[in-house]
């Protein structure tokens, strides 16, 4: 369902509200690193590279992509150059797990889940396998690894400082603006904190209780439950937010006071499936990654559906679209919202300029989706003629008008047939509007 909205504007007391919104907005994917169906392990530019299951993502400041490449056990650098993405290896070896810190390809890791970026180019990996939070540091032209949390290959649920900590399966990791890490801790159901006080890193657990099963229940610090919780995004207001694949929801974590506040954002059954539409009503098969822009618009791979889905406010609450792929349709084509096939996507990341980019896992790819500007639409009031004229830069007969009073959970949607006439791309509503507020959508037939 593809929803365009407008401005708002006051009329005789009348509030006519063609609310502002990005559901209407288009991505057109492209892949710009590896090839589709190939996996393997080469440096070099765009489909001459290979990767082997990429998994999470994350964007510097100068647009630069980082990848954990899951199953070649390294971490890789996307550097654009001009319309060209060159791939390089910045630490690990390619084919050869393990365990040890070092400079470049003396390093080892087991697994690296995902990757998260300072703003002054410091990389921060999840290495899922061997239980530890990792750091890699630019020296010059090298990168030099470090641990900064856990113990290779010792599993547990420890809080403590450095080494102390003890992870189980940590899957995602995010920061904020005071270099705080946060951490999916999968397997004991747990959202970490890991803080870095002077020259160490004390880890703590601020969401959920570490336990041999998940949950799902909202509440406070501890009384929270999680069911192998996968991506985590930071928003610059504070609030984490939490793809928890196994409850099929997105979850929201917000500071109050000491405490932790978890609730659900979407997904409330905790059934998997695929729907659209507000956040009660939205289904999700297994969601992956997550990232957020500074409009607080969340960015899903929903990955079992093999696509991306968009949640945003809507009001005082949340709806859910999707921007990309064909649920029950993988596959690896490029093209334009639903006409894009992913299978697996994984890891999720944003630019300044909200380029969407995708570790398309099974295909072995990274995907880029550019925002396409969504059609403006224009509101004129015809006074002598009782009328409102909506007009959108695309075929209205194609389209059907809907009005609502409320963008709220409670928003119910009716089409107009009475009062309409329909010229081009305008629709001229007479005595359309009535008293108090109206949301008007052309939605796609």
């Amino acid at each position: 369902m593809k929803g365009i909205f407008s401005r708002i504007v006051l009329l005789g007391g009348l509030w006519l509200v063609c609310a502002a919104s990005a559901v209407g907005q288009s991505y057109t994917f492209t892949t710009i690193a590896g090839l589709a169906g190939t996996n393997g392990f080469a440096d070099g530019t765009n489909s001459t590279a290979r990767f082997r299951r990429p998994s999470g993502l994350a964007v510097d400041g100068a647009g630069n992509i980082y990848v954990a490449d899951l199953l070649n056990h390294t971490i890789r650098k996307i550097v654009p150059a001009g319309t060209n993405w060159v791939v390089s290896t910045l630490a690990g070896l390619a084919g050869t797990n393990g365990f040890a810190d070092g400079t470049n390809d003396q390093a080892r890791f087991d697994h690296p889940s995902a990757v998260a970026v300072d703003k002054a180019g410091h990389l921060f990996v999840t290495d899922s396998y061997n239980q530890t939070i990792r750091q890699i540091t630019p020296v010059g032209t090298n990168w030099v690894v470090s641990t900064v949390a856990g113990l290779a290959l010792a599993k547990g649920s420890d809080d403590g400082t450095n080494s102390q900590a003890r992870f189980n399966s940590p899957e995602a990791i995010t920061l904020d603006s005071s270099g705080r890490l946060y951490v999916t801790d999968k397997l004991n159901f747990t959202i970490r904190e890991i803080s870095p006080i002077g020259t160490n890193w004390v880890t703590t657990t601020l969401a959920g209780s570490a336990s041999i099963y998940g949950g799902f229940t909202d509440g406070t610090d501890g009384d929270a439950e999680f069911n192998t919780p996968y991506g985590i995004a930071w928003h610059n207001g504070g609030n984490l937010y939490v793809a928890d694949l196994g409850n099929n929801a997105i979850r929201r974590i917000s500071p109050m006071g000491p405490d932790w506040v978890t609730s659900t954002v979407a997904g409330f059954s905790g059934n998997p499936g695929t729907k659209d539409g507000s956040a009660i009503q939205a289904k999700f098969r297994y969601p992956n990654g997550i990232a957020v822009d500074a409009s607080e618009t969340l960015y899903v791979t929903d990955q079992d559906n093999n696509t991306i889905r968009k949640i945003e406010l809507a009001g005082s609450s949340w709806l859910v679209s999707t921007v990309g792929g064909l649920a029950g349709s993988p596959g690896s084509a490029d093209g334009v919202g639903v006409n894009a096939r992913f299978y697996w996507p994984w890891g999720i990341a944003l630019d300044g300029a909200q380029n969407l980019f995708v570790a398309d896992s099974v295909n072995h790819t990274i995907r880029m989706g550019m925002l396409l500007s969504a059609p403006s639409p224009t509101l004129q009031i015809l006074p002598a003629a009782d009328q409102v004229v909506l007009s959108w830069p695309i075929t209205a007969s194609n389209s059907l008008l809907e009005t609502t009073r409320s963008l709220g959970t409670e928003a119910t949607w009716v089409a107009l047939t009475n009062g309409l006439a329909l010229l081009g791309d305008s629709y001229f509503l007479t005595n359309a509007v009535g008293s108090g507020p109206a949301f008007f959508r052309l939605r796609s037939q």
